[in-house]
């Protein structure tokens, strides 16, 4: 636990280098503040509970391979998302930090969540290779490290085992969704079926690991640190001070973790189960993250928000296949080894969450439902754990069996398609030639008076593009790209 908070403190600091503070001062500052704040957290969390060398190993194992898979290090196809991100890794790569673009007539800068990129960057540089390989082992020590820590939820082999499968092939019944949208519409997409509720989706973990795993990680360490303080593991210090440092990562998750925040802070006040340690690291967690939450919120007010169209029957059917059937057993269970508080918050997150958007898609509902989601696999995984009554098995078996085909599904897509071609454009020539809805610049970029601190740019990104960003087709089959 330690390590995985260093690791996103250590990003923290990382972006002040990336903003134009001298290197000196930014390596000083990587070098004490990080371990500092991971001896904070190795005091604070007793060492009962003890993770075996197996498990880590398959931990581990298992996350190369779901990473791999999708398209980090280049080696499988790379889902039309990364084609930005991509953009984004090799601007902070092959630029001098901080560098600027020329945009829509004035200068602009990068404001985006950069915390997935900024090690990776710093340690490939210019090399292409260097930075793919550099972003798989980033994000494979994460990825290891959440699913490692996660397991001392679990009691037993076989309810680590029974997690591990839930948590991985958590998805709503999506394959329901799509064949009732292929028989209204005669439109079903098979190859990324989530799109069958038009503008609504709560998203698989799998598709969340091989199209948004920036998103991802942060949302999980926030539910995995709530959920170590709910059973007695962790402080409450823990989880507060986690969510200022993963918004780097992904702003839009701290939006689902704030009535859990709420409720731990209502809870810890009542029972006083807190302490001066537990102010400490979340202070020093808070202060790290400062500057990061000024970087995020530059301009950001243009990205605008507001209420989001309805679609009353897409609305209900999506709460009835990818809610209800996880909710249905979790309520009704009544063995006392439930945490229907957590349930219940989770539950109305999920019902209030398709209502409201923040910029010109559901990105909100997608990445704010992060951690109420990985919430409700494990409580999930739990029941699971516990259930003996044939028809408890049997719907658990369904429920997993017909959600498991979404993740079936991306997987072959990686399979089926070519790897990802490396990118030869900045993230504004990719801006508007990406196979997917490209949005406005806004979204990443803020011009440089809206920061609240002066940012002189050392360089600038050139404004001539390639005429083909990718050199070939980014969706092109294998038999395709052996026959041009």
């Amino acid at each position: 636990m330690a390590v995985l908070i260093a690791s996103f403190a250590l990003d923290n600091v990382l972006l002040l280098g990336f903003l134009g503070w001298p290197p000196l001062l930014v390596a000083a500052l990587a070098a004490i503040l990080p371990f500092a704040l991971a001896c904070l957290v190795w005091k604070s969390v007793p060492g009962e509970r003890r993770i075996g060398v197996p498990t880590i190993l398959i931990c581990f194992a298992v996350t190369v391979i779901l990473l791999i898979l999708g398209g980090e290090g280049r080696l499988f196809y790379a889902t039309a998302d990364w084609q930005i991100r991509d953009a984004v890794l090799a601007d902070m790569g092959n630029h001098h930090w901080p560098f600027d673009y020329w945009l829509d007539g004035s200068s602009k800068l990068l404001r985006a969540p950069v915390g997935m990129y900024l090690v990776p960057a710093l340690l490939g540089g210019s090399n292409q290779i260097g930075r793919d390989w550099a972003l798989l082992a980033h994000n494979m020590l994460v990825l290891g490290l959440l699913l490692s820590i996660g397991s001392a939820l679990f009691e037993g082999r076989r309810g680590k085992w029974i997690a591990l499968i839930v948590f991985v092939m958590f998805s709503g019944l999506d394959v329901i969704g799509n064949l009732i949208n292929d028989a209204a519409t005669g439109a079903a997409d098979w190859d990324h079926i989530e799109r069958w509720a038009a503008n609504y989706q709560y998203s698989s973990h799998i598709t969340q690991i091989f199209w948004v795993p920036q998103h991802a990680f942060a949302g999980w360490t926030a539910a995995l640190t709530y959920m170590l303080w709910r059973k007695g593991v962790a402080p409450i210090g823990l989880f507060a001070a986690s969510l200022p440092l993963a918004a780097l990562w992904s702003p839009l998750i701290l939006f689902g973790a704030l009535p859990f925040a709420v409720f731990a802070g209502v809870r810890a006040l009542l029972t006083r189960a807190w302490n001066w340690r537990d102010i400490l690291i979340c202070g020093l967690a808070v202060l790290l993250a400062m500057p990061a939450l000024l970087y995020l919120s530059a301009g950001a007010t243009s990205v605008g928000g507001g209420l989001f169209p309805m679609n009353p029957s897409a609305y209900v059917l999506l709460l009835l296949l990818e809610v209800a059937p996880f909710f249905r057993p979790l309520l009704r269970d009544q063995d006392g080894a439930s945490d229907h508080a957590t349930t219940l918050i989770a539950g109305l997150c999920l019902l209030l969450m398709p209502l409201w958007a923040i910029g010109m898609s559901n990105d909100f509902q997608m990445r704010a439902s992060i951690m109420p989601l990985a919430l409700v696999a494990v409580a999930f995984a739990r029941w699971a754990d516990r259930v003996e009554s044939r028809s408890g098995k049997a719907w658990f078996l369904v429920v997993i069996t017909l959600g498991s085909v979404t993740g079936t599904a991306e997987i072959a897509r990686a399979f089926r398609l070519a790897p990802s071609p490396a990118p030869r454009c900045s993230l504004a020539g990719v801006w508007h030639r990406q196979t997917g809805f490209a949005v406005a610049h806004d979204s990443y970029f803020a011009a440089r008076n809206a920061f609240p601190i002066r940012i002189d740019p050392r360089q600038r990104v050139g404004s001539a593009q390639p005429t083909d960003c990718w050199g070939r087709s980014w969706n092109m089959p294998l038999h395709r790209q052996e026959h041009p």
